[in-house]
Protein backbone atom coordinates (compact mmCIF):
# COMPACT_ATOMS: atom_id res chain seq x y z
CA UNK A 1 0.00 0.00 0.00
CA UNK A 2 2.87 2.60 0.77
CA UNK A 3 4.54 1.72 -2.54
CA UNK A 4 1.34 2.37 -4.35
CA UNK A 5 1.12 5.49 -2.47
CA UNK A 6 4.25 6.80 -3.07
CA UNK A 7 3.60 5.72 -6.60
CA UNK A 8 0.71 8.12 -7.06
CA UNK A 9 2.36 11.21 -5.27
CA UNK A 10 5.49 10.69 -7.82
CA UNK A 11 3.03 10.47 -11.01
CA UNK A 12 1.83 13.82 -10.61
CA UNK A 13 5.07 15.67 -10.74
CA UNK A 14 5.86 14.29 -14.02
CA UNK A 15 8.74 16.68 -15.53
CA UNK A 16 8.34 19.01 -18.45
CA UNK A 17 9.35 17.84 -21.88
CA UNK A 18 11.46 20.04 -23.54
CA UNK A 19 12.69 20.24 -27.67
CA UNK A 20 14.61 17.79 -28.09
CA UNK A 21 14.18 15.24 -25.71
CA UNK A 22 15.41 17.41 -22.42
CA UNK A 23 13.72 17.23 -19.20
CA UNK A 24 13.02 20.61 -17.32
CA UNK A 25 12.27 19.68 -13.22
CA UNK A 26 10.15 23.05 -12.07
CA UNK A 27 10.75 24.31 -8.17
CA UNK A 28 7.71 21.71 -7.15
CA UNK A 29 9.07 18.54 -8.85
CA UNK A 30 12.75 19.51 -7.05
CA UNK A 31 10.82 20.06 -4.00
CA UNK A 32 9.28 16.67 -4.13
CA UNK A 33 12.38 14.59 -5.05
CA UNK A 34 14.22 16.14 -1.76
CA UNK A 35 11.17 15.62 -0.20
CA UNK A 36 10.56 11.40 -1.12
CA UNK A 37 14.55 11.14 -0.88
CA UNK A 38 14.50 12.22 2.69
CA UNK A 39 11.34 9.47 3.34
CA UNK A 40 13.34 6.75 1.89
CA UNK A 41 12.55 6.38 -1.38
CA UNK A 42 16.06 5.25 -3.81
CA UNK A 43 17.31 7.40 -6.53
CA UNK A 44 17.09 4.90 -8.28
CA UNK A 45 13.13 4.75 -7.66
CA UNK A 46 13.19 8.66 -8.29
CA UNK A 47 15.28 8.44 -11.33
CA UNK A 48 12.81 6.07 -13.10
CA UNK A 49 9.69 7.32 -11.95
CA UNK A 50 11.32 11.24 -13.33
CA UNK A 51 12.88 9.61 -16.51
CA UNK A 52 15.88 10.99 -15.43
CA UNK A 53 19.32 10.02 -15.04
CA UNK A 54 20.87 9.08 -11.53
CA UNK A 55 23.19 11.48 -11.78
CA UNK A 56 20.27 14.05 -12.22
CA UNK A 57 18.58 13.04 -9.30
CA UNK A 58 21.86 13.13 -7.13
CA UNK A 59 22.36 17.01 -8.75
CA UNK A 60 18.92 17.89 -7.78
CA UNK A 61 19.28 16.54 -4.41
CA UNK A 62 23.05 18.27 -3.68
CA UNK A 63 21.30 21.63 -4.80
CA UNK A 64 18.30 21.42 -2.62
CA UNK A 65 20.40 20.32 0.34
CA UNK A 66 22.85 23.59 -0.57
CA UNK A 67 20.17 25.49 -0.50
CA UNK A 68 19.13 24.54 3.16
CA UNK A 69 22.17 25.08 4.51
CA UNK A 70 22.87 28.32 2.76
CA UNK A 71 19.21 29.30 4.42
CA UNK A 72 20.41 28.06 7.91
CA UNK A 73 21.40 31.09 9.93
CA UNK A 74 25.41 31.38 10.79
CA UNK A 75 26.73 34.55 13.03
CA UNK A 76 30.02 34.63 14.64
CA UNK A 77 31.91 37.67 16.12
CA UNK A 78 35.14 38.33 13.71
CA UNK A 79 38.49 38.96 15.23
CA UNK A 80 41.36 40.29 13.00
CA UNK A 81 43.27 37.17 14.32
CA UNK A 82 41.71 35.08 12.11
CA UNK A 83 43.21 36.59 8.82
CA UNK A 84 46.98 36.25 10.29
CA UNK A 85 49.23 34.19 8.73
CA UNK A 86 49.42 31.21 10.39
CA UNK A 87 46.76 31.38 12.89
CA UNK A 88 44.77 28.99 12.45
CA UNK A 89 47.16 25.87 14.00
CA UNK A 90 46.99 28.26 17.18
CA UNK A 91 43.51 28.84 17.06
CA UNK A 92 42.76 24.86 16.23
CA UNK A 93 45.02 23.95 18.72
CA UNK A 94 44.17 21.41 21.41
CA UNK A 95 42.42 23.74 24.50
CA UNK A 96 46.05 25.09 26.87
CA UNK A 97 46.73 23.36 29.67
CA UNK A 98 46.14 25.11 33.32
CA UNK A 99 49.01 27.30 33.84
CA UNK A 100 51.22 25.82 36.82
CA UNK A 101 49.52 26.77 40.06
CA UNK A 102 46.37 26.95 38.70
CA UNK A 103 44.03 24.29 38.86
CA UNK A 104 40.84 23.73 37.83
CA UNK A 105 38.72 23.41 40.60
CA UNK A 106 34.95 20.99 40.98
CA UNK A 107 33.27 22.79 43.37
CA UNK A 108 30.71 20.52 46.00
CA UNK A 109 27.12 20.21 44.12
CA UNK A 110 24.58 22.79 46.59
CA UNK A 111 22.50 20.69 48.53
CA UNK A 112 19.43 19.33 47.36
CA UNK A 113 19.68 18.92 43.64
CA UNK A 114 18.50 16.17 41.55
CA UNK A 115 21.84 14.00 40.44
CA UNK A 116 21.51 15.47 36.37
CA UNK A 117 21.64 18.91 38.27
CA UNK A 118 24.23 17.66 40.73
CA UNK A 119 26.18 16.15 38.20
CA UNK A 120 26.94 19.48 36.41
CA UNK A 121 29.70 20.09 39.32
CA UNK A 122 31.45 17.21 37.74
CA UNK A 123 32.25 19.22 34.54
CA UNK A 124 35.57 21.55 35.49
CA UNK A 125 35.40 25.13 35.32
CA UNK A 126 37.15 27.14 32.55
CA UNK A 127 40.34 29.26 32.85
CA UNK A 128 40.19 32.44 31.79
CA UNK A 129 42.84 31.02 29.08
CA UNK A 130 40.49 27.93 27.95
CA UNK A 131 37.51 30.17 27.85
CA UNK A 132 39.21 32.81 25.72
CA UNK A 133 40.91 29.81 23.91
CA UNK A 134 37.23 28.10 23.11
CA UNK A 135 35.58 31.66 22.37
CA UNK A 136 37.98 32.28 19.52
CA UNK A 137 38.05 28.69 18.07
CA UNK A 138 34.21 28.61 17.95
CA UNK A 139 33.93 32.02 16.00
CA UNK A 140 36.74 31.28 13.67
CA UNK A 141 34.73 27.13 12.53
CA UNK A 142 31.94 29.50 11.52
CA UNK A 143 34.56 32.09 9.90
CA UNK A 144 34.84 29.40 7.97
CA UNK A 145 32.41 28.04 7.18
CA UNK A 146 30.81 31.23 6.33
CA UNK A 147 33.42 32.03 3.58
CA UNK A 148 32.75 28.97 2.37
CA UNK A 149 29.16 29.20 2.01
CA UNK A 150 29.57 32.81 0.37
CA UNK A 151 31.34 30.76 -2.69
CA UNK A 152 28.39 28.04 -2.85
CA UNK A 153 25.95 28.79 -6.02
CA UNK A 154 23.15 25.42 -4.95
CA UNK A 155 22.80 24.98 -8.89
CA UNK A 156 26.60 23.98 -8.99
CA UNK A 157 27.15 23.19 -6.11
CA UNK A 158 29.52 20.42 -5.17
CA UNK A 159 29.12 17.58 -2.50
CA UNK A 160 32.24 18.03 -1.22
CA UNK A 161 31.99 21.58 -0.64
CA UNK A 162 29.35 21.05 1.52
CA UNK A 163 30.66 18.19 3.56
CA UNK A 164 33.33 20.82 4.79
CA UNK A 165 30.90 23.19 5.44
CA UNK A 166 28.65 20.90 7.68
CA UNK A 167 32.24 19.85 9.51
CA UNK A 168 33.28 22.76 10.06
CA UNK A 169 29.59 24.10 11.44
CA UNK A 170 29.42 20.44 13.61
CA UNK A 171 32.79 20.91 14.93
CA UNK A 172 32.45 24.61 16.03
CA UNK A 173 28.68 23.57 17.51
CA UNK A 174 30.81 21.15 19.90
CA UNK A 175 33.51 23.85 20.99
CA UNK A 176 30.09 25.90 21.83
CA UNK A 177 28.44 22.89 23.81
CA UNK A 178 31.93 22.93 25.94
CA UNK A 179 31.74 26.40 27.01
CA UNK A 180 27.96 25.65 27.63
CA UNK A 181 28.57 22.70 29.64
CA UNK A 182 30.99 24.69 31.45
CA UNK A 183 28.64 27.50 32.37
CA UNK A 184 25.73 25.54 33.47
CA UNK A 185 26.05 25.75 36.74
CA UNK A 186 25.94 29.35 36.63
CA UNK A 187 21.91 29.27 35.51
CA UNK A 188 21.76 27.14 38.86
CA UNK A 189 23.49 28.99 41.18
CA UNK A 190 20.62 32.09 39.69
CA UNK A 191 18.10 30.08 39.63
CA UNK A 192 17.92 29.12 43.24
CA UNK A 193 18.76 33.06 44.41
CA UNK A 194 15.78 33.88 42.28
CA UNK A 195 13.00 31.02 43.34
CA UNK A 196 10.25 32.70 44.88
CA UNK A 197 7.26 30.56 46.08
CA UNK A 198 5.61 31.06 42.77
CA UNK A 199 7.75 29.92 40.64
CA UNK A 200 9.24 26.13 39.34
CA UNK A 201 12.81 25.98 39.70
CA UNK A 202 13.23 23.60 36.64
CA UNK A 203 11.07 26.09 34.86
CA UNK A 204 13.96 28.96 35.64
CA UNK A 205 16.71 26.69 35.24
CA UNK A 206 15.57 25.40 31.64
CA UNK A 207 14.69 29.34 30.83
CA UNK A 208 17.92 30.36 32.31
CA UNK A 209 19.85 27.43 29.88
CA UNK A 210 17.96 29.57 26.86
CA UNK A 211 19.45 32.51 27.95
CA UNK A 212 22.97 31.27 28.47
CA UNK A 213 23.21 29.88 24.90
CA UNK A 214 22.34 33.19 23.45
CA UNK A 215 24.76 34.77 25.66
CA UNK A 216 27.38 31.90 23.75
CA UNK A 217 26.46 33.44 20.63
CA UNK A 218 26.38 37.16 21.34
CA UNK A 219 29.67 37.30 23.13
CA UNK A 220 32.19 39.01 21.97
CA UNK A 221 35.37 37.70 23.14
CA UNK A 222 37.79 39.73 21.86
CA UNK A 223 36.90 42.80 24.09
CA UNK A 224 38.80 40.59 27.07
CA UNK A 225 36.44 40.32 29.63
CA UNK A 226 34.76 37.47 31.74
CA UNK A 227 32.50 35.65 29.89
CA UNK A 228 30.40 34.32 33.17
CA UNK A 229 29.68 38.75 33.79
CA UNK A 230 27.66 38.78 30.53
CA UNK A 231 25.99 35.52 30.84
CA UNK A 232 24.88 36.75 34.77
CA UNK A 233 23.15 39.87 33.00
CA UNK A 234 21.79 37.47 29.98
CA UNK A 235 20.37 34.70 32.35
CA UNK A 236 19.11 37.95 35.39
CA UNK A 237 17.56 40.08 32.83
CA UNK A 238 15.49 37.25 31.20
CA UNK A 239 14.21 36.12 34.87
CA UNK A 240 13.46 39.93 35.05
CA UNK A 241 10.98 39.38 32.30
CA UNK A 242 9.26 36.14 33.57
CA UNK A 243 9.27 36.31 37.01
CA UNK A 244 5.65 37.42 38.75
CA UNK A 245 5.95 40.95 38.94
CA UNK A 246 5.73 40.88 42.68
CA UNK A 247 8.75 38.74 43.75
CA UNK A 248 10.42 41.07 40.68
CA UNK A 249 10.14 44.06 43.01
CA UNK A 250 10.87 41.97 45.97
CA UNK A 251 14.22 40.64 44.86
CA UNK A 252 15.21 44.27 43.11
CA UNK A 253 14.18 46.36 46.27
CA UNK A 254 16.25 43.71 48.78
CA UNK A 255 19.67 43.48 46.96
CA UNK A 256 18.79 46.59 44.15
CA UNK A 257 21.48 45.66 40.76
CA UNK A 258 24.00 43.93 42.63
CA UNK A 259 23.05 40.67 41.79
CA UNK A 260 22.78 41.40 37.67
CA UNK A 261 26.64 41.87 37.59
CA UNK A 262 27.78 39.37 40.07
CA UNK A 263 30.68 38.42 38.00
CA UNK A 264 31.90 35.90 40.49
CA UNK A 265 28.72 33.29 40.21
CA UNK A 266 31.66 30.56 39.10
CA UNK A 267 33.98 31.33 41.68
CA UNK A 268 36.72 31.10 39.60
CA UNK A 269 38.21 34.53 40.74
CA UNK A 270 39.45 35.60 44.06
CA UNK A 271 37.94 38.33 46.40
CA UNK A 272 40.04 40.81 45.26
CA UNK A 273 39.52 40.42 41.46
CA UNK A 274 35.77 40.22 41.68
CA UNK A 275 35.68 43.12 43.66
CA UNK A 276 37.30 45.08 40.94
CA UNK A 277 35.55 43.81 38.66
CA UNK A 278 32.34 44.36 39.82
CA UNK A 279 33.34 47.90 41.17
CA UNK A 280 34.07 48.62 37.22
CA UNK A 281 30.79 47.50 35.85
CA UNK A 282 28.87 49.37 38.31
CA UNK A 283 30.66 52.63 37.42
CA UNK A 284 30.29 51.60 33.93
CA UNK A 285 26.31 51.02 34.49
CA UNK A 286 26.23 54.31 36.27
CA UNK A 287 28.08 55.82 33.19
CA UNK A 288 25.43 55.16 30.64
CA UNK A 289 22.75 55.72 32.87
CA UNK A 290 24.09 59.12 33.44
CA UNK A 291 23.77 59.42 29.48
CA UNK A 292 20.26 59.31 29.49
CA UNK A 293 17.49 62.68 30.40
CA UNK A 294 16.06 62.88 33.70
CA UNK A 295 12.66 60.79 32.57
CA UNK A 296 14.65 58.15 30.90
CA UNK A 297 16.77 57.31 33.58
CA UNK A 298 13.85 57.10 35.80
CA UNK A 299 11.79 55.29 34.09
CA UNK A 300 15.22 52.55 33.00
CA UNK A 301 15.72 52.38 37.21
CA UNK A 302 12.36 51.73 38.04
CA UNK A 303 11.39 49.51 35.33
CA UNK A 304 14.58 47.21 36.42
CA UNK A 305 14.66 48.00 39.48
CA UNK A 306 18.86 49.23 39.49
CA UNK A 307 20.37 51.01 42.34
CA UNK A 308 17.88 49.54 45.03
CA UNK A 309 14.61 51.10 42.87
CA UNK A 310 11.49 49.34 43.76
CA UNK A 311 10.31 48.19 40.45
CA UNK A 312 7.18 49.42 39.00
CA UNK A 313 4.90 48.53 36.30
CA UNK A 314 4.55 50.80 33.18
CA UNK A 315 1.10 51.77 34.81
CA UNK A 316 2.43 52.92 37.58
CA UNK A 317 5.42 54.71 36.05
CA UNK A 318 2.58 56.07 33.46
CA UNK A 319 0.55 57.72 36.82
CA UNK A 320 3.53 59.12 38.35
CA UNK A 321 4.79 60.83 34.97
CA UNK A 322 1.59 61.83 34.37
CA UNK A 323 1.66 59.86 30.89
CA UNK A 324 -0.54 57.26 29.34
CA UNK A 325 1.06 53.57 30.06
CA UNK A 326 1.74 52.74 26.16
CA UNK A 327 3.81 56.32 26.45
CA UNK A 328 5.71 54.95 29.05
CA UNK A 329 6.25 51.62 26.95
CA UNK A 330 7.91 53.63 24.21
CA UNK A 331 10.00 56.09 25.84
CA UNK A 332 11.92 52.91 27.52
CA UNK A 333 12.24 51.41 24.72
CA UNK A 334 13.60 54.55 23.23
CA UNK A 335 15.55 54.70 26.37
CA UNK A 336 17.09 51.32 26.02
CA UNK A 337 18.14 51.75 22.34
CA UNK A 338 20.42 54.82 23.16
CA UNK A 339 21.68 52.70 25.69
CA UNK A 340 22.79 49.96 23.38
CA UNK A 341 23.90 52.82 20.66
CA UNK A 342 26.32 53.93 23.85
CA UNK A 343 27.31 50.60 24.61
CA UNK A 344 28.33 49.71 21.36
CA UNK A 345 30.12 52.47 20.79
CA UNK A 346 32.14 52.62 23.85
CA UNK A 347 32.56 49.15 23.57
CA UNK A 348 30.90 47.91 27.12
CA UNK A 349 29.35 44.19 27.02
CA UNK A 350 27.91 44.97 30.80
CA UNK A 351 24.00 45.72 29.69
CA UNK A 352 23.77 42.86 27.15
CA UNK A 353 21.02 44.59 25.84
Amino acid sequence: MAVTMLDSSLESTRPVELPGGSRRLDEAAKREIDRLIRRGVSVEVLADRFGLGASRIERVLTEMRARRLLETKLEFMHDPSFDAPGAEAEILAPMPEPARGESTRRPSAPEGLPPYLASLYDVPLLTREQEAHLFRKMNYLKYRASKLRDRIDPARARSADLDAIERLQEEALAVKNQIIRANLRLVVSIAKRHLGQSQNFFELVSDGNMSLIRAVEKFDFARGNKFSTYATWAIVRNFIRTIPEESQRRDRFLTGHDEMFESAADHRSDEHETAIDQKRTQEAVTGLLDRLNERERRIITSRFGLGGAVELTLEQLGQELGVTKERVRQLEARAQEKLRKIALEEKIDVLGL
